[in-house]
């Protein structure tokens, strides 16, 4: 895993983009989805400003902090001493469950949404999406980290795996990607696939708010925000549609997208069961 350090973590996330890029070519869902070099530029900036912030403050770089809580015995683990493949195993799930928290953060408070706002304003969803997370939103996320690295113990290879994971992860469960219907379904089951996620970000926001999970479902199916890939609808529309919609996909607007309040604004939600707009959606269901 050490690999993945330094350059080797990035070069290793160039590889797993183009082969998933590869991957969209050969079994696209959505055909005649192209190739936008501008949009793919504007998305791929919000990551490397992420990790320019995230160099910027070592302190909330959470390998860091993982080596210094293993050479000073703090966490968690540290203190059990618990075996090696243990403290992995339970790193592995705890960084993914601590992500899908992270997640429904940032669909429950406005200040968080609108550093995640920027993410599902794309409204075509692609592998260049899984790079479209504004460098606001990568603060919040790592200060959340660096926390429960110190709490636990985690220990630097569990930091290192959790990488290797997540960025296959997003790059996959983003990918315009059809997987055969059976499989997808078993898949499912216990990985976040292309047509789980892609429900997340749709406009119906019955499915915006289903499926948080980074790379396991375990956690939507626990907390009760699965859905399944079966709900998928083959003409989902995607982005985020009202006062709080993107004018135009600009590089500016991404830049400056969490600044941006406007009339009416809150974190989109489905509306409450009484309400007409969700009887007329539970009579159309029902048709």
């Amino acid at each position: 895993m050490e690999f993945v350090k330094g350059l080797g973590g990035v070069y290793y996330l160039l590889i797993v983009l183009a082969a998933a890029v590869a991957i969209e070519c050969a079994l696209p869902w959505r055909k005649g989805l192209k190739i936008n070099l501008a949009r793919w530029l504007r998305n791929a900036s919000m990551t490397v400003y992420g990790t320019i912030l995230l160099s910027a403050i070592p302190a909330i770089a959470a390998f860091g902090a993982a080596t210094a809580a293993e050479a000073n015995g703090v966490g968690l683990m540290n203190q059990l001493g618990l075996p090696f493949s243990a403290r992995l195993i339970i790193s592995v799930l705890a960084l993914d469950l601590m992500a899908y928290g992270q997640h429904r953060m940032l669909h429950q408070w406005y200040v968080l949404w609108r550093t995640h706002r920027a993410h599902h304003t794309d409204i075509n969803i692609d592998v260049s999406t899984s790079l479209r997370f504004h460098p606001f939103e990568t603060l919040f996320r790592a200060m959340i980290e660096v926390a429960v690295v110190f709490a636990l113990g985690v220990p630097p290879e569990g930091i290192l795996l959790i990488y290797l994971i997540h960025v296959i992860a997003n790059a996959f469960t983003h990918a315009n990607v059809a997987l055969p219907r059976k499989a997808d379904i078993i898949l499912s089951r216990i990985i976040t696939t292309p047509a789980v996620h892609r429900q997340h970000h749709s406009t119906d926001l019955s499915r915006q708010c289903s499926n948080f999970g980074t790379a396991f479902t375990i956690w939507d199916q626990m907390f009760g925000t699965f859905s399944g890939p079966e709900n998928l609808r083959e003409d989902e529309r995607f982005g985020v549609e009202g006062p709080e919609a993107m004018k135009a996909d600009t590089f500016g607007n991404l830049v400056f997208d969490p600044f941006r309040k406007p009339k009416g604004a809150g974190v989109p939600r489905p509306p409450a069961p009484d309400m007409p707009a969700a009887k007329d959606a539970a009579a159309d269901k029902a048709l």
